[in-house]
Order: structure tokens, then sequence, then C-alpha cells
């Protein structure tokens, strides 16, 4: 074989070889692309599974948090029902309340939070803020009232500041038809036990929330210093329902709340550490008896509530919800 026919073989031989590489690389590639449109949409669908039901565990959380914020705050403000609606990091929580006046509900307006993947709240709760009135008109009339209802938001005075002036709805009973049912917040002369408070209402007179004095002394500070009411839908209020709307109302509901905030919440454990802090005893524990009243949320007729007149422990008396009352066929 001549040097030309060598070369030629030579020259074939790497020809062949590259083609073989080259199909041997489209094989290789053929099959990891392969790899992938078969994996790829298994991963993504295994990543949305996983996320689906982290936002879902999470949204429930946050709707237990705003569960347990309902029963050591929101005077007279019960949740209905509660639903989440998913989006991509997180989601929002509706959760729909009601108060409770005389003998039947009243819808109140709903609390809405927004939450991260992590299950921390990106929203406020409840951040709806009050309405009040135009500067030339408060002078006459300093009343706030609920954004979604449009009906009166109750004020609260702190027994150890001295106000200007204390409102006193409980005269204004007489002028309302006896059977208008009527939300009526309460504010003591001073700090009460609960068997003390239980004992201080009329017959036929029953709270469906108790103001606790859970402030700390610094913030009882601020508040003599700036003479400030408190708001029935301040963050900074804080109390529990009547034992009637159990397993949700009651002094160990609140207690048991405050506990759980504080060891499981995210999102209001300040709040529960400022309970906590204010109320606990000496062994560092909150207990049945640590708990003082410094006011009450009733409801009732008119009439139900006139009973309430020339009662010394009252320092202050304000309207929430003023309705007619309806009866219903049997």
């Amino acid at each position: 074989m001549d040097q030309n026919q060598e070369q030629d073989q030579f020259i074939f031989g790497g020809k062949q070889t590259q083609q073989l590489i080259q199909k041997a690389r489209l094989r290789s590639t053929l099959k990891t692309i392969g790899i992938i449109v078969v994996v790829t949409p298994i991963i993504l669908a295994v990543i949305w599974y996983g996320l689906y039901h982290l936002r879902l565990a999470q949204g429930s959380k946050v709707q237990s948090e705003i569960l347990w914020k309902n029963e050591i705050s929101a005077p007279n403000v019960h949740i209905s029902n509660q639903s989440v609606k998913l989006d991509s990091f997180g989601g929002e929580t509706y959760n729909q309340t009601y108060k409770w006046l005389g003998n039947k509900p009243y819808i109140w307006q709903p609390i809405e939070e927004t939450y991260n993947l992590l299950g921390r709240s990106t929203g406020r709760y409840g951040a709806f803020g009050a309405i009040s009135l135009p500067e030339q008109l408060s002078a006459a009339s300093p009343h706030r009232y609920n954004s979604a209802t449009g009906d009166r938001e109750m004020i609260f005075y702190h027994p150890e500041i001295a106000y200007d002036s204390y409102e006193d709805s409980i005269s204004q009973l007489k002028q309302l038809e006896d059977d208008t049912l009527v939300e009526l917040a309460l504010s003591f002369d001073q700090a009460y036990t609960l068997e003390e408070t239980q004992k201080l209402l009329p017959a036929g007179v029953q709270s469906v929330w108790l103001w606790t004095d859970a402030y700390t002394p610094s913030y009882k500070k601020y508040l003599k210093e700036t003479r400030q009411t408190i708001a029935a839908d301040s963050m900074i209020i804080y109390g529990f329902h009547g034992e009637q709307f159990a397993p949700y109302g009651g002094v160990n509901s609140f207690i048991n709340s405050v506990e759980q905030l504080r060891k499981h919440g995210k999102n209001f454990t300040w709040e529960a550490d400022q309970v906590h802090e204010s109320l606990a005893g000496d062994n560092d524990i909150l207990e049945p008896g640590d708990i003082t009243i410094i006011g009450a949320v009733v409801t009732g007729t008119a009439k139900q509530l006139e009973a309430l007149q020339n009662q010394a422990y009252i320092k202050g008396s304000t309207f929430g919800v003023v309705s007619d009352s309806i009866a219903l066929p049997n």
C-alpha cells in the first residue's frame, strides 16, 4: 500500500470517528432533553404541591393567631367563620365577625390579614381605621365611627388617669325607645377582681366583655401624660368575652390565648407579652386570680340598661352599636 492510500484510509477513519462522536453526542443530547422534559414537570409539580400545602398550613396558623388575638382583645367582637385565599407567595385570610347585641348577632367589619410563606403577617390586624368627624364638627361631637358599618366605636377611660371630662351615655338611655338594642362601654372607677365585678352589675344586666388592666407602668405613664382615652378598635385594649361564650369566652380562655400567642405566635407576641407582663404574679405565671377588671361592655334593651343609672363605680359610659329591635316570628 503506497503512502497516498494510507493517508486516504487515515482520513476516512478520522471522518468516521467524528461522525460516530457526533451521533453519540446527538443521542446524549436528545436523551438529556427527554429526561428534562419528563422530570421537570414532576419537579415543578412537587414544588407546587409543597408550596400549596405550606401556604395552606401557614394560613391555618395565622387564622389560629387571629382567633387567639380576638380572645384577648376585640370588645364584643366574635369571629363567625374564616377562609383563606392563596396567592403565589402566601395568602390572605378573611374572618367574618359579629357583635352580640341584646338577643341577636349584629354583623361587624371583617378582619383581613395577608401573610407570606413564613406565616408572618404583611398587613395589619383589621386595618381599616375608624372615621372621625371633620375638625369643624368634631368639637361638638368627638365620636368615632366604624368605617365598615358606620356605627359608633366605644371609648374607655382608664381609672388611673384624670380626664377633663367623661361621657355619660347611661343618662341618655331614656331618650331611646325602651326596646332599642344598645351596646354600652362601662369604665370603672378602679380595678376590681373578677368576683367583685360580677357582684357590681345590677340583676338583669349581663356583661358580654370585660376590660382588663393589662398595661405596663411605662404605658400607664404615657396614658397619664397624654390623657388618652382607649378606643374599642385600638390595638392596645385587652380583655375577654363573658363566660356565656365558652369555649371562646371566660378568664381561662383569655389566659390560654395569651400563652398560646406567647409560645406559638409570630404576629401578636408583643401584645401577649404586654398582657403577661402586666398581669402575671410574682411566680411569672398568669392565673385567674391575677386578673383585674377596669371596665366592661354590656348589651341589652335601653330599658334593661337603665338599671345602671347612679352606679358609683361607673366613671364613664359610651354608646357603641345602637339598633332597633326586630321581633322575629316564632
